[in-house]
């Protein structure tokens, strides 16, 4: 699939600006036809306006790969054809040539594939300089429009794959919290609506885990904030490696991080916060081993919506904040972590 198309398919404006072109160019095709009487002309722009017609009936996000393909031969094709029809003055309409790198570096993602297409839009464009009878003028129009079909293809990937990795990097870093790398409130929101979605399909415990740091605001008040900062960038990564593969970690806000872990009950549940409780007193809060408040809610068992499952893991993290601190218990088995296997 195209990187490119998947990104302007959301947008029906572009695709109906596209089949306007087509239909718009095969309109002119025919007007052509009337007035010069050519009959090739006029196959060329009723196969422009079925394409046009074609892209209004099918959305570009459910089109396959090999059709993102076929659009520009068909582009370049048409043109080459109305070219040959207009001999020995074909030069009037080798000009959409600019077009064409431009419309295959749109819709075509790799380098190697936009410089096959553009490859063949180089045949297709010295096709009737070999076919048909041209004058001097279109073999000159030619001969100038082959570079800067290339040339300015070029230039619109190069211009494309940057704008793509900016907007790659920015999207990483709406979904990242900018302290400790790990996943943000938004990642976490995303996660917990797709694991519920598929959750209630196939009918799997799954298990959301909340947790804040004892002792954090003593950190921040003693030690300064800098220290709180090394604090929190230290607990994200114990509580990273303490979890499995396919646990979502994510920091929620100032001290509060959630684990969302997938297919995991009760007793999954418990052995990963075991897990975390040991990681997360190797980690120095201040002369002393870092401890937390932790609660998990299970669903289907607890809750059968996001927000009660919430809810519940909340208020369960609240009651273990003024227990007595848990004993630290024997790592149970190496199926935890995020250097073993799920």
């Amino acid at each position: 699939m195209m990187r490119l198309s998947r990104r302007i398919s959301r947008q029906r404006n572009v695709r109906y600006t596209t089949a306007s072109i087509f239909i718009g160019t095969g309109g002119l095709a025919l007007v052509a036809h009337l007035v010069l009487g050519t009959t090739p002309i006029l196959w060329v722009g009723g196969l422009a306006v079925v394409t046009g017609l074609l892209i209004t009936q099918v959305p570009t996000d459910r089109m396959p790969g090999w059709l993102f393909h076929l659009l520009p031969v068909i582009v370049v094709t048409e043109i080459s054809l109305a070219s040959m029809s207009l001999s020995p003055d074909g030069a009037v309409i080798v000009g959409l040539f600019a077009f064409a790198g431009p419309a295959i570096a749109f819709m075509i993602e790799t380098p190697r594939a936009i410089a096959a297409h553009i490859a063949f839009a180089t045949v297709a464009l010295m096709a009737p300089l070999v076919l048909v009878e041209t004058n001097a003028v279109t073999v000159l129009a030619t001969l100038l429009m082959v570079p800067i079909t290339w040339g300015l293809g070029m230039f619109v990937m190069l211009v494309w794959q940057h704008a793509e990795d900016q907007a790659q990097e920015l999207e990483g870093l709406a979904r990242r919290d900018p302290l400790t790398g790990i996943g943000n409130r938004r990642v976490f929101e995303e996660v917990l609506d797709y694991e519920f979605t598929r959750h209630e399909r196939t009918g799997r415990e799954m298990a959301l885990i909340v947790l804040d740091l004892n002792g954090f605001k003593r950190i921040n008040d003693e030690l300064g904030h800098s220290a709180g900062d090394v604090l929190l960038q230290d607990a994200a990564a114990a509580l990273s490696a303490a979890v499995r593969g396919q646990d979502t970690v994510a920091r929620q806000g100032g001290d509060e991080f959630a684990v969302l872990a997938p297919e995991a009950g009760a007793r999954d549940a418990a052995e990963i916060v075991a897990h975390i409780r040991g990681a997360l007193r190797s980690v120095d809060a201040g002369g002393t081993p870092l401890e937390a408040a932790i609660g998990y809610a299970i669903y289907p068992t607890d809750a059968r919506g996001s927000a009660e499952l919430i809810e519940i893991a909340d208020e369960r993290q609240r009651a273990d904040k003024v227990r007595p601190t848990p004993p630290l218990l024997a790592a149970a088995a190496p199926r935890f972590g995020r250097d073993t296997a799920a």
